[in-house]
């Protein structure tokens, strides 16, 4: 594949998975759910807005370049714990997760897994350094995706077993 038709199919698969979560978001009745789905779609907006600035310079005959936000680079403890964070200023609205939330959850964490090993795929077909770094960072994002959605999962499996949910932190998967 060239570049140009792998950012092409990247495209599409970020612009679906924000679908997904954009529903996910609607049909989540559980807070935590919600704040989840609410958080990837906005990651994956920004994917979006990257991977058309990409094309755009390689269709220019641009270099390629790219350069991503520190607020995103934060690590993966830092970033569900935002969430969680998040999550518990509504705690007065948590309500236990209904059985199609935890699927979508699962859903979810398939679609990252395939979106993580696209990238690292495509990642071994591209030599230019940037363009390389561009793909390892999204695969890395997706990565950091399946983790959150697995911390969810787990929190929200163990909190409607009859765990306590009050400062659980999540655990790395």
């Amino acid at each position: 594949m060239t570049i140009i038709e792998i950012l092409e199919e990247a495209l599409k698969i970020e612009e679906d998975d924000r679908g997904f979560y954009l529903s996910g978001m609607n049909q989540s009745r559980n807070i935590l759910s919600k704040e989840t789905f609410k958080k990837l779609a906005e990651d994956e907006l920004v994917h979006i807005q990257r991977i058309r600035e990409g094309c755009e310079m390689i269709n220019k005959g641009e270099p390629f370049s790219y350069e991503y936000r520190e607020g995103l680079r934060k690590s993966s403890r830092e970033y569900f714990e935002n969430v969680f964070a998040e999550t518990k200023k509504q705690a007065n609205e948590m309500i236990t997760a209904e059985v199609k939330e935890l699927d979508l959850i699962r859903v979810a964490m398939e679609r990252e897994s395939k979106s993580h090993l696209f990238y690292i795929e495509r990642a071994k077909e591209v030599m230019e350094g940037k363009k390389k770094e561009f793909l390892d960072f999204l695969a890395t994002e997706e990565y950091r995706h399946y983790n959150l959605l697995f911390n969810t999962g787990d929190f929200l499996t163990r909190s409607s077993e009859g765990g306590n949910r009050e400062n659980q932190p999540p655990r790395e998967g």
